[in-house]
């Protein structure tokens, strides 16, 4: 992959760092991330955000990272050390060269501004509480557009804006909004599960002149780790010389996360874990996290007063979840551990060790092969999509975000006809 003609730009009330980038076979794409104007001094207009962001690609690519433009040196040598150990993950990530036209230090940062992501989800409240109180308090909440809030659903955005700035007023704090193509640009290459760490360094380094510390909060906690783009192993090595990035949360399990956001009315006013925005709700109190996070509110004995959730958790709804992966997996029996501790919720103890069960021994039941048949069909049409993203402009696209909506819009219509069967 190849990274070129690195500029800042100002359009209205924003200012845009962007890069044309060799991506796919077939054209050049410009990557850009898009701040307000007032962040303009943040800025640092080098290739260092736009080399983070592609490493991982160009990795499974097996291409080396060509970088006409300058990039800090101490980034250089951390990335050289991620190559190393995301090589040996069993993903098809190839030891490739970083090849830049300059390399040079950051002159060192004259501010002692700390900020960390946040996308009003369990990790990221939990990160900027746990800090509200120390020395290294946050200053600076960062939300993106494009990343977990897909560029095609404004409705999510602005109701996610509105949230947050809410949290950052009450807190006397600052949200730095940002916009990037970049996820829509990898994905094709390789699912976002293993990309979006260094597209968050990106982020930070692009602001590298106001920020000397960020923090990436934690997915999993020690001892429940899985190749993932945000990592313990990898996170400090998307520092400069200029600023230092920090995995943050990973000696705290998820469930004990909640427990401690719980207790600030704050966080339960304002929880959103769900990306879907289902029929306009903040969180669709339906999809596998949100039930999963629910779940952790009951354990904690304070989902009737989360605002965003349903008061309630819908037996008949956790009976159509299916886990798909090992990290589902984890957290479903890290909640399936805490309710048989205190003895609570034997009903939907059973339906989570049977889910469980399916997960590691499955058995043949007709609704969850019907949701695993249209995942390993959505996974078939990510190896055609790949084609079409190199070598066809991404013609085929549009048909699989239809195709996607239809499927989410078909397996509520069968959740809904199984429960109005069972209350029958």
């Amino acid at each position: 992959m190849k990274i070129k003609n690195v500029r800042l730009k100002e359009e209205g009330q924003f200012v845009i760092l962007t890069a044309e980038c060799k991506i796919r076979h077939v054209g050049i794409d410009q990557v850009y991330f898009k701040f307000e104007k007032k962040y303009q001094d943040f800025i640092v207009a080098d290739a260092s955000p736009f080399a983070a962001a592609l490493l991982i690609p160009s990795m499974k690519m097996g291409q080396d990272l060509v970088i006409e433009g300058s990039i800090s040196r101490e980034l250089q040598d951390g990335m050289k050390e991620i190559i190393e150990k995301t090589a040996s993950w069993n993903l098809g990530l190839k030891p490739i060269a970083i090849l830049a036209s300059e390399v040079r230090p950051d002159t060192l940062s004259q501010t002692d501004k700390n900020a960390s992501f946040f996308s009003g989800g369990v990790d990221s409240f939990y990160t900027y509480l746990k800090h509200k109180e120390r020395s290294d308090k946050i200053d600076y909440l960062i939300l993106a557009n494009g990343f977990d809030i897909s560029l095609d659903n404004p409705g999510l955005w602005d109701q996610t804006c509105e949230t947050v700035d809410d949290i950052a007023s009450s807190e006397g704090i600052e949200v730095i909004k940002v916009e990037s193509n970049i996820r829509g640009l990898i994905e094709p290459v390789l699912i976002w599960d293993y990309t979006h760490g260094g597209c968050l360094a990106a982020l930070g380094l692009s602001l590298r002149s106001g920020l000397k510390n960020v923090y990436i909060p934690s997915s999993l906690a020690i001892g429940q780790l899985l190749p993932w783009g945000t990592h313990p192993e990898l996170d400090a090595r998307w520092s400069t010389e200029k600023i230092s990035f920090h995995h943050d949360g990973a000696d705290t399990k998820r469930v004990d996360k909640v427990r401690f956001i719980a207790q600030n009315p704050l966080a339960l006013k304002h929880l959103r874990v769900c990306y879907i925005n289902a029929k306009d709700k903040f969180n669709c109190g339906v999809c596998d996290k949100c039930l999963r996070t629910m779940t952790n509110l009951c354990i904690t004995g304070k989902l009737s007063e989360a605002e965003t959730f349903p008061r309630n958790i819908d037996l008949e709804l956790i009976k159509t979840l299916s886990v798909c992966n090992k990290q589902k997996a984890i957290l479903h029996e890290e909640n399936l551990e805490e309710l048989k501790k205190l003895g609570i919720e034997k009903e939907l103890q059973a339906h989570l060790r049977d889910m469980l069960k399916d997960f590691y021994a499955p058995k043949f039941d007709s609704r969850k092969t019907i949701k695993k048949a249209c995942y390993y069909f959505m996974e078939g049409l990510n190896q055609i999509m790949l084609i079409d993203f190199f070598y066809n402009q991404s013609r085929l696209h549009k048909m699989k975000m239809f195709l996607q909506k239809k499927l989410q819009k078909i397996s509520e219509y069968y959740s809904r006809i199984f429960k109005e069967r069972n209350a029958r």
